[in-house]
């Protein structure tokens, strides 16, 4: 294998460097940032910040980048375009190319590696050996810039030719999961039969190979009922404000008057994640951004249903705006909320987080294959409610809203 380099002008001095990208199902991505740190650390000078990661100087004054992106959105369009360009790959195994396409859409955070090179051979297979035992240590594959995907034992899982070394490969899922209790009750195995004959007779594409991710009833977490209306209304605010922003006659004023309208009524001031936070207090956010946090209107019908106050539209269909805004509207506290609200059984949301999960694997295969959607389902409003569902069961562990990974 090459390693590929590229040459750049520091100070009219030209050096080489290496570029590599690491791939990795970590859900906790410090774990990278510690392991480079711990790996390099008999050769590293100094550690400094930069923008986007950190910059390691090593004894011999060369440098080495470490650039780590664990953003889910663009997580998600870097793996969708790779995994759209590798099945397209002439590999004649086959099995192995869909398990290839399913570790890649698995992936949670991406690290790109940049590095100074020189004559020193032993120096250079020290990078990219210490490289290789980064990637073992943080669940990570290696991708060089040829597109060849290697696991981190140096083994070729699929090259843009159509290679292999393996003749099986099963993917590698998050450590957090295998080390949950993953025996499964009658009733989980119903669950399982009941959502995988309800795709069929709706001809929706699905995989008995679901890696972990299936939620069993007894690893359910189900947040506070305060914690969920807070929720509720935190999301509505960001969504509200993306949508005033877009429409047509709309205004960064009438998105401030309606935020501070929920204000008055929730004091909704501390509800906010940090992304959240972030981007109300935009002036100027770009329309991007924009469109993603008007979609999250998703994410607030999910946990409304959850919250007993309405049925859920068919995933083929965006939610109710209007009935969400008028729940919201009709209520003057969380406590409020609260003592109106009727919890769903964990079972119950248990069923709506497995279906959608299956859904979203539907919907991310199909857009992988260059065709549409099966049974119509609409993968915008799949994919913001199993962002949401995630977080009800807490399938990702008790972590942070921002940090929820709605893998397939």
């Amino acid at each position: 294998m090459g390693l590929f380099k590229k040459k750049k002008k520091e100070e009219k001095k030209e050096v080489e460097r290496g570029v590599m990208t690491l791939y990795s199902v970590t859900i906790d991505s410090e774990n990278l940032y510690k392991a480079a740190k711990k790996e390099f650390s008999e050769v590293t000078k100094s550690i400094e910040e930069i923008e986007g990661g950190i910059e390691f100087t090593f004894k011999d004054n060369t440098k080495l980048e470490f650039h780590l992106n664990d953003d889910i959105n663009y997580v998600a369009r870097q793996i969708d375009g790779m995994a759209n360009f590798f099945s397209e790959s002439p590999l004649e195994n086959k099995e192995v190319l869909e398990h290839a396409i399913i570790q890649i859409r698995m992936f949670t955070c991406i690290v790109g590696i940049i590095f100074d090179m020189n004559a020193d051979e032993t120096r250079t297979n020290y990078i990219i050996n210490t490289i290789y035992k980064i990637a073992g240590e943080t669940q990570s594959l290696i991708l060089y810039p040829t597109m060849e995907l290697f696991t981190s034992e140096g083994k070729l899982l699929i090259s843009r030719s159509g290679e292999t070394e393996f003749e099986n490969y099963y993917p590698i899922v998050p450590s957090e999961l295998l080390k949950r209790d993953m025996e499964t009750t009658p009733k989980d195995e119903e669950r399982y039969t009941q959502i995988i004959k309800e795709c069929d007779e709706k001809n929706i594409p699905h995989t008995s190979f679901m890696l972990g991710t299936q939620i069993m009833e007894s690893e359910v977490v189900v947040p506070p009922v305060e914690e969920i209306a807070k929720r509720v209304v935190a999301i509505f605010c960001v969504a509200l404000k993306g949508e005033c922003l877009l429409m047509e006659g709309g205004s960064l004023e009438l998105a401030k008057t309606e935020v501070e309208q929920m204000n008055a009524r929730y004091g909704i001031k501390e509800f906010f994640s940090k992304r959240e936070k972030e981007y109300i207090e935009m002036d100027e956010p770009d329309r991007v951004t924009s469109i993603q946090f008007s979609w999250q209107y998703e994410r607030c019908a999910v946990l409304l249903w959850a919250l007993g106050f309405i049925e859920l539209n068919a995933q083929t269909e965006i939610c109710n705006v209007r009935e969400i805004a008028g729940i919201l509207r009709s209520y003057n506290s969380i406590d409020e909320m609260v003592q109106a609200s009727n919890i769903r059984s964990n079972e119950e949301l248990l069923d709506m987080h497995t279906r959608i999960l299956y859904y979203d694997w539907a919907c991310v295969d199909a857009r992988v294959q260059g065709k549409e959607a099966p049974a119509s389902l609409d993968s915008g409003v799949v994919q913001e409610q199993h962002f949401a569902l995630n977080w009800l069961i807490s399938a990702n562990g008790q972590c942070d809203w921002d940090d929820i990974c709605p893998n397939t």
